[in-house]
C-alpha cells in the first residue's frame, strides 16, 4: 500500500513541496492536496504550484494528514503524471544543498526535465550499428576486467581505472556496461567534452545499437526532452553525455562510468556549483550502483583516495598490444632563438612534420591559446588594448571573417584601431601567438597541406564535432591545430606526430593546481599520437625544459609527479589535505565590492576560520564587475559555522571545492 492511499479522504492532506527555484530561508512549503489528486500523489511527484505571483514546478517532499479545516493554504494546481523523482535523488539533492551551500530548490532543479511541457518530438537520429561486434580483450584487459568485477562485488566502493593513453579503457567500459544491462539495469557514461561525443557513441553503438540516449548542449528542446524521457522511462539503457547526463534519474541504475575523470568541465560554474565526480559518487552509493572512473592522468585528490583506501585502483601500464609509449622530445626554444629561428615552430618540429606528411599520416599541433595574437600594443607608448568590460587584453582574430579584437570572457568585439588611442601613434603591433597564427605559419611552411582549426568557439556550431570527427577519420585533414579540446580522448589512428607549440602556457598561473593541469594536458595530448601500428612521436616546445610537469609528462611518469605534488599539497594544506571554499564579491562599483568582502573578512576573524585574503581576483574585472575573493581552508569542525554564514550572505558567490581560483 502506498503512502497516499493510507490517508483518509475525509481529512485534509498536506504536501510539503520543494519548489524548483532558489528560495530564502525555507526549503519546503505547505500546500493542500485536492481530493482529485489524493489517490495519485506520492513522495517525489512533480507538481505545479502557485508560488508568489507565478506558477512553477516542485517536488513532493513529504505528505501528512490534518483534520483541521481552517488552514489557509494554497492548493496544488496539477500533477505531471509521467514523472516521479525517485527518493534516492531527493536524498542526493539534500546532499548537494548541504555540501555546496545552495537551497534545496536549486539542488532539486538539477534532476528535473528542463522541458516540462512535451514539445514536438523529432525523429530519433539514426545510429550506425552496422558493425556490431563483440569486444575482444587482450590478456591484460581481461585481467583488469576480472579484477574490477571482483572489486565491485566485494569492496562495494568506487574504482579508479588508471590506464595510460591508448590502453583500451573504452573496451573495458563497454564490457562492464554489457554486464550491467544483462542484469536489467541502466548505465550512465559521462564524458568531459562535446567533441568526444561522436566517437564514444560510435564505439558503444557497435555493441548496443539503438539502446543509447545521447545528451549534449547542442540538442534542441525536443531532442533534449526525448533523450531525458527515453532514459528515465527505460526505453534506452545507456545515456552518454557530459555532466548533465548524470542528472537524468533512473529507477534501476547499475553503473556510472566517468571517462577522463580529471577534467575541469565536470565542475559546474553556476549555482549549484557541484562536481560531477563527487555527485556521481553520492548517487552511486544511494542507488547501490557501481562507479568506475577512468583516466590516464588522475587528479591528485583521486589518486590520494586510492592510496588511503577510499577508492579501489586498477592500473593498465601499457598501451593496447604495445610495449612502449610514444617517444617524446623536449625542445628548448631558447636555443632556437640563439640559432636565429624566431618562428613559433622549431626546426626539428618542421622536419618531423615534413616526414609525417610525406608518409600521408596526420599531424596534431597543440596550442592552448585561441586567436592570432594574444594582445595588441603600441610600440611607442606601450599602451595595451584591453576589454572595456573586463580589463584584460583583447585577442586578435583573423579566421572566421572576424579580423577583429575579441574578449574571450564577455565576447566584446572591436575593430583594430589604425592609431593608438593613447598617443596617436600608428605603430600598432601584434604580440604573442594563438592557434590562428600557428595556422598561418604552418600554411607558409606546408602550402599543400589541408589544415583544420578547432577550439571551443568553432565547436559551438551545431553538428560541427560530427563533421570534424568524420573528416579526421577519412584523412581529409593533414594537420589539426587546436586548443585543449583536442588534448584528451580523441582517438584517430592516423595521427603520427603531436607538436606542443608552447608547453609553458598556464604553467605559472597563480593557483596551486597549475602544475597538475600542465602535466595532465601535456600527457593527454602526447597520447593522441601512435594509435595504430606505429609508435608515434611528440615534440614538446618550451622555454622551461627543467620544469617538473614538463619533464614528467615527456616520460609519461605520473608517479614521480604525484610523489612530488602530494608533498607540496600537504606542506601548504591544500586538497586533499583540506577542503577549499572560494567566496567572491562582485559589484560594478569597485569600492562596494571590496567593502562587502571586508565585512565577511571580519566575520571570519570573529569565528576563527582559517582563510587567505581578501584580495583582488586574478581577473580583477569581468563583465563590468569588479571582483575580490577569500579562500577558506575549511576545518571540519567549522563546517556548519561556514554554511550558516553562507546563508546569511547570499550576495556572494560561494564555490565549494573550486577548480578555478582565477
Amino acid at each position: 500500500m502506498n503512502q497516499a492511499s493510507r490517508f483518509c479522504y475525509d481529512s485534509i492532506m498536506i504536501a510539503e513541496i520543494i519548489p524548483a527555484t532558489k528560495t530564502i530561508n525555507l526549503n519546503t512549503f505547505s500546500y493542500l492536496v485536492p481530493d482529485d489528486f489524493k489517490g495519485q500523489i506520492k513522495i517525489g511527484s512533480l507538481v505545479k504550484i502557485s508560488f508568489g505571483k507565478r506558477f512553477i514546478y516542485g517536488i513532493v517532499f513529504s505528505l501528512s494528514n490534518d483534520t483541521k479545516n481552517d488552514l489557509k493554504l494554497k492548493e496544488i494546481n496539477n500533477i505531471v503524471d509521467n514523472f516521479r523523482l525517485p527518493e534516492e535523488y531527493i536524498e542526493a539533492a539534500k546532499w548537494v544543498s548541504n555540501h555546496y551551500f545552495c537551497t534545496l530548490g536549486e539542488a532539486i532543479s538539477l534532476f528535473l526535465p528542463k522541458e516540462m511541457k512535451r514539445p514536438k518530438i523529432v525523429a530519433k537520429k539514426e545510429i550506425d550499428n552496422s558493425s556490431l561486434k563483440e569486444i575482444i580483450f587482450s590478456s591484460e584487459q581481461q585481467k583488469i576486467y576480472e579484477e574490477i568485477k571482483i572489486s565491485f562485488q566485494n569492496d562495494k566502493k568506487p574504482v579508479l581505472l588508471y590506464g595510460v593513453t591508448g590502453s583500451g579503457k573504452t573496451e573495458l567500459y563497454i564490457r562492464l556496461a554489457l554486464d550491467t544491462i544483462k542484469l536489467g539495469k541502466q548505465v550512465i557514461v559521462l564524458i568531459p567534452e562535446i567533441i568526444l561525443t561522436p566517437q564514444t557513441v560510435e564505439r558503444f553503438a557497435r555493441s548496443f545499437g539503438e539502446e543509447i540516449s545521447i545528451m549534449h548542449s547542442r540538442l534542441s528542446n525536443s531532442e533534449r526532452y526525448k533523450c531525458y524521457y527515453d532514459f528515465y522511462l527505460g526505453k534506452t539503457n545507456i545515456i552518454i553525455g557530459p555532466r548533465s547526463a548524470l542528472l537524468v534519474p533512473s529507477n534501476r541504475l547499475g553503473l556510472i562510468i566517468v571517462d577522463e575523470e580529471q577534467e575541469d568541465s565536470f565542475k559546474q560554474e553556476q549555482s549549484p556549483r557541484y562536481h560531477a565526480v563527487a555527485l556521481a559518487e553520492k548517487i552511486s552509493k544511494l542507488c547501490g550502483a557501481d562507479l568506475l572512473l577512468g583516466t590516464a592522468t588522475p587528479r591528485i585528490e583521486s589518486f590520494y583516495k586510492t592510496a588511503s583506501g577510499s577508492w579501489g585502483l586498477k592500473v593498465i601500464a601499457k598501451r593496447h598490444q604495445k610495449e612502449q609509449m610514444p617517444e617524446s622530445k623536449i625542445v628548448d626554444m631558447r636555443d632556437e632563438i640563439k640559432k636565429g629561428n624566431f618562428s613559433p615552430i622549431s626546426e626539428i618540429l618542421k622536419q618531423e612534420m615534413a616526414i609525417v606528411l610525406k608518409q600521408e599520416k596526420q599531424v596534431l599541433l597543440y596550442m592552448n591559446r585561441r586567436g592570432s595574437a594574444t594582445f595588441v600594443s603600441c610600440r611607442d607608448c606601450g599602451y595595451v588594448l584591453n576589454c572595456p568590460n573586463c580589463s584584460i587584453p583583447l585577442v586578435y582574430h583573423i579566421y572566421g571573417g572576424d579580423n577583429a579584437l575579441s574578449c574571450h570572457h564577455c565576447d566584446y568585439k572591436q575593430k583594430v584601431p589604425s592609431k593608438c588611442p593613447n598617443c596617436g601613434s600608428t605603430k600598432i603591433k601584434y604580440f604573442g601567438a594563438g592557434i590562428e597564427k600557428i595556422a598561418d605559419e604552418t600554411k607558409t611552411i606546408f602550402p599543400a597541406a589541408k589544415i583544420e582549426l578547432i577550439d571551443s568557439v568553432i565547436a559551438r556550431k551545431k553538428d560541427y564535432y560530427d563533421y570534424f570527427y568524420q573528416r579526421l577519420k577519412e584523412k581529409k585533414v593533414d594537420i589539426i591545430i587546436g586548443t585543449q579540446m583536442i588534448a584528451k580522448g580523441l582517438d584517430i589512428p592516423g595521427i603520427e606526430l603531436v607538436g606542443v607549440i608552447s608547453a609553458d602556457v598556464g604553467l605559472n598561473i597563480p593557483q596551486f593546481r597549475s602544475g597538475e593541469k600542465a602535466y595532465s594536458l601535456l600527457t593527454q595530448v602526447s597520447g593522441r599520437s601512435g594509435r595504430d601500428k606505429s609508435l608515434g612521436k611528440t615534440i614538446i616546445q618550451t622555454y622551461w625544459p627543467e620544469a617538473l610537469p614538463i619533464l614528467c609528462a615527456s616520460k609519461h611518469d605520473f608517479q614521480s609527479f604525484y610523489n612530488n605534488e602530494i608533498i607540496e599539497r600537504k606542506k601548504f594544506a591544500y586538497p586533499p589535505f583540506s577542503m577549499l571554499i572560494r567566496v567572491i564579491s562582485e559589484n560594478r562599483n569597485e569600492k562596494k565590492a571590496f567593502e562587502e568582502i571586508e565585512k565577511l573578512h571580519q566575520e571570519f576573524l570573529k569565528q576563527q576560520i582559517n582563510f587567505i585574503g581578501p584580495g583582488p581576483c586574478f581577473y580583477q574585472k569581468l563583465n563590468n564587475k569588479y571582483r575580490f575573493h577569500i579562500l577558506i581552508k575549511e576545518q571540519k569542525e567549522k563546517r556548519e559555522v561556514i554554511k550558516n554564514i553562507a546563508l546569511e550572505y547570499p550576495q556572494f558567490v560561494w564555490d565549494v571545492d573550486p577548480v578555478n581560483l582565477l
